[in-house]
Order: C-alpha cells, then structure tokens, then sequence
C-alpha cells in the first residue's frame, strides 16, 4: 500500500462543454482524505457532487469529488464556469492500454 493518496484531475469549462486539461496520477501530500478534500476544495472552489463508479456487478461506490468555481480566460477579462472532477486511489493505478481489434487496415 502506498503511504499518501493518488489523484488525478479533470478540467472542464462547462459553459462550453469542453476539457482543457487532465492530469495523470499523482502521488499526494496526504493519506487522509478530509486534507485532501480540503485542499481540493481550496484550489477548485465549492463541492458540487460526490464522483461515483460502478463496478461490473452494478453497483457503484465513491471514487472523488466533482468541484466548481467561476475562472477567469488568460487573455481576456471573460470569465466560465470550471469543473474539476477528482479520482482518489489508496495505491497509484495502472494504465491498462486498450488494443484496437477488427475493422480493415486502408494499406493492407
């Protein structure tokens, strides 16, 4: 088991609909979850929602955070609506890359 909690984070301007950023996992600060949700919530603004994941039997469980604040652009005075959606793991996660099957190769 890892000593601190792993996160990764997912950038969305809703106004738009669009993702500008996601970060990989990384290792955090802290193995304490009410620390991190704080410093979460510090750097993202108010908690909207609790992230949820459904295993294969259907039933689902906790995995994050979802929160909100209005930003400001970088290059205008405009401002949107950000949301950021936080995992949290125990032990860093592996990526598991996915294999493309069927279909023809155009230059076979």
């Amino acid at each position: 088991m890892s000593e601190n909690l792993w996160q990764t984070e997912l950038l969305i301007e809703k106004d738009r609909g669009l993702v500008f950023s996601e970060i990989a996992p990384y290792e955090t600060y802290t193995d304490n979850l009410g620390e991190l949700f704080r410093a979460n919530q510090k750097e993202y603004g108010r908690c909207i929602s609790k992230q949820y994941t459904e295993r294969k039997d259907g039933s689902s469980f906790q995995s994050g955070w979802v929160f909100q604040k209005r930003e400001k652009y970088t290059d205008c005075d405009k401002t949107y609506l950000q949301e950021t959606w936080i995992t949290v793991w125990s032990d860093p996660p592996v990526r598991k890359p996915a294999q493309w099957e069927g279909g023809e190769y155009a230059f076979a």
